[in-house]
């Protein structure tokens, strides 16, 4: 218990060493992660340093706390050393707080604040990533960013030159439309266009069982609608194997409404360990159905869409991957001229966090027509809002393709085929071929 407490007392010593040494740490420690006797030190460092911009003497702080402590004499090239060794102390004790806590939690039924105090406990660190020092270097900076695409494409054409180019890591995209107007279909097609592009896609479902989302995609991906499926699947099968070498990965999971991020977090350290990488793409079916991770009023709609959005947003920084989702309009969508921001259901808060948000526009007489809409309502990152395109719809095989596109049968049975049409009449392609769009 003393070589502890010694330690301890040392490494407080270390953060009074160097204005230096407790600016880069400061973030991290806390008083209740040290014993008793040094607690009110280490509060008032920090009271101090917020106050004066420096660390104050040790007679300052033994005046105050009656805390002894003796500034370290060390060197710049030991503040690594100091550093590391403080962050180490910190990281345990935030995780050794975390589980001594979850008894107690767990009994009260409390898992979301266990799960968070956990992830918490496992992001201590150190912040040694500085920016990007704009004059420093901007060839390299530059031939780096021109070797490593900014953005990847949809397929979907016009969509994508409306995002210049398509969507980029990290970035959100909502899709919103009313009840039954091709949400869940909309992100699947955007899931297949991915996986095609040999891209691995995890697709969260909080409304669908997993068994009828994979109905919808063996539709989309043979052409055999799912009324058939029984009297054909072995064909489908077969069909499937024939995709596969050519594609990526796509996981379909499903978590029940109210799900949090830290139920996501969670999920993802678990997927990543099993199968040794993390998704290209995150689907989220839809941003409704999810909670926060925080205990909040369910008559505070607008904060708890808030939170929850801003929270699956930060996953998609976390990891580096897309995220795509859907999100409900409310009632007076129905009657309006022009669907706007205001027409989302919930909290509009969810628009505010979201980097593009795009109406979706399906109505009978465009399903019959094979038509579908999308209306731009927000993009960060290019001139596209206030427009709308339209693509082509197959309600048979459930697919959103390229005006200029069709889908055909292979002559081994009913397989994903595109038909590029050339100066008026069809060329069709090879599979081979097809899956190196």
């Amino acid at each position: 218990m003393k070589a502890n407490t010694d330690k301890q007392k040392l490494l407080v010593e270390y953060l009074i060493s160097s204005p230096d040494t407790f600016a880069l740490c400061k973030s991290i420690v806390r008083a209740d992660y040290f014993e008793p006797g040094l607690r009110k030190a280490v509060d008032f460092i920090h009271d101090y340093y917020d106050k004066y911009n420096t660390i104050p003497s040790a007679d300052q702080i033994s005046a105050e706390t009656g805390s002894k402590l003796k500034p370290q004499q060390i060197t710049r090239d030991q503040i690594a050393y100091c550093t590391n060794e403080i962050e180490s102390f910190c990281k345990r004790q935030a995780l050794t707080q975390a589980v001594f806590s979850a008894p107690d939690l767990i009994e009260k039924g409390d898992y979301g604040t266990v799960e968070a105090a956990v992830r918490e406990a496992l992001l201590v660190s150190l912040n040694r990533n500085l920016g990007v020092d704009y004059f420093y270097d901007p060839l390299g900076r530059l031939e780096l960013m021109s070797q490593t695409p900014l953005r990847t494409p949809t397929t979907w054409h016009q969509f994508d030159d409306l995002l210049f180019g398509g969507l980029a890591r990290t970035e959100m995209l909502l899709f919103s439309a009313n009840s039954g107007g091709g949400k869940s279909i909309t992100l699947a097609n955007l899931a297949m266009n991915f996986v095609m592009q040999k891209m691995n896609v995890l697709y969260i479902t909080l409304e669908l069982s997993e068994q009828l989302v994979a109905q919808r995609f063996d539709t989309m991906f043979t052409g055999v609608p799912t009324v058939m499926w029984q009297q054909n699947y072995k064909e489908i099968a077969a069909m499937l194997s024939v995709v596969t070498p050519n594609a990526g990965n796509l996981v379909i999971k499903h978590m029940p409404s109210g799900t949090n991020c830290n139920s996501i977090r969670a999920y993802l350290k678990e997927f990543e360990l099993k199968n040794n990488y993390v998704p290209d793409l995150l689907i989220v079916d839809y941003l409704d159905m999810m909670g926060a991770n925080e205990k909040v009023s369910a008559d505070n709609v607008w904060e708890k869409d808030k939170r929850a959005t801003e929270q699956l947003r930060d996953i998609g920084f976390d990891y580096n991957f897309f995220i795509a989702t859907a999100s409900q309009q409310n009632r007076a969508a129905l009657d309006a001229d022009e669907v706007h921001q205001g027409h989302i259901a919930g909290g509009i808060s969810k628009v505010n966090t979201v980097d593009i948000h795009v109406s979706i526009i399906l109505n009978s007489s465009m399903k019959a027509s094979g038509e579908i809409g999308f209306l731009f309502l927000k993009t960060r990152n290019s001139d596209g809002v206030g427009k709308t395109i339209y693509l082509r719809w197959d309600n048979t095989r459930l697919r959103i393709i390229n005006p200029k596109e069709d889908l055909d049968i292979d002559g081994d049975g009913v397989i994903l085929n595109k038909v590029a049409h050339t100066k008026g009449k069809s060329a069709k392609r090879s599979l081979n071929d097809l899956m190196d769009l």
